[in-house]
């Protein structure tokens, strides 16, 4: 049997565009025949590459506005810079493994862009753990984990290799797509690979 064609998504969860694009990445496989790949990376403020206090005010502004187009809950927001960042990259890759990884990213996504929920707090982010179906325990120790932080660097890596550092990015067939409002360009591509599903297709 042939690998389906691999579709990597990049994401930080420091990113406001990167929550706006959950939903209809994850959305992405039940349509197409590909193999999402996640790449959770360290945002860029924790990799030397801080923003000017206005653009990250105009970021805001914007993704507000974006939101609203989309139908998705936007303020109040916790900036989880630093732990927090880390905490969610970590348990991530847990959820990954559970075949929970949707679930976890666009719930603690919610969590950090629209309830201020501080996720450096053990029971506040436990409760958004639970919900989505993963074991509490199993999440303390993903998140001490060192395999779970060298993959985070690998992605963050990756995302350097292919000459790029913004988020949300998409690498398909040699082609780096940047940002959420580059779906709809992302699925022509699919499209015009012939990997609609049949029912797409039709």
């Amino acid at each position: 049997m042939n690998a389906l064609p691999q579709l990597e998504y990049f994401f930080s969860f420091r990113s406001p565009y990167s929550y706006l694009s959950a939903p209809r990445v994850f959305a992405l496989p039940a349509r197409y025949n590909i193999d999402l790949v996640w790449r959770g990376v360290r945002p860029m403020a924790m990799r030397g590459q801080p923003l000017p206090r206005a653009k990250q005010l105009y970021i805001l502004r914007d993704a507000a506005r974006e939101a609203a187009e989309l139908g998705l809950p936007f303020g109040p927001m916790f900036d989880p810079i630093g732990d927090g960042v880390w905490r969610c990259l970590c348990i991530a890759e847990l959820a990954s493994t559970e075949g929970r990884l949707a679930d976890f990213v666009c719930r603690v996504g919610r969590a950090i862009w629209s309830e201020a929920t501080d996720v450096r707090d053990d029971r506040r982010l436990r409760a958004i753990c639970e919900e989505v179906g993963l074991s509490w325990p199993a999440c303390v120790e993903a998140m001490a984990d060192p395999q779970a932080r060298a993959r985070v660097e690998f992605n963050t890596a990756r995302l350097a290799h292919l000459g790029h550092w913004g988020v949300p990015s998409f690498s398909f067939n040699g082609e780096i797509y940047w940002g959420q409002d580059r779906i709809m360009d992302l699925e022509r591509a699919l499209q015009m690979a012939g990997l609609a599903r049949r029912s797409e297709a039709a």
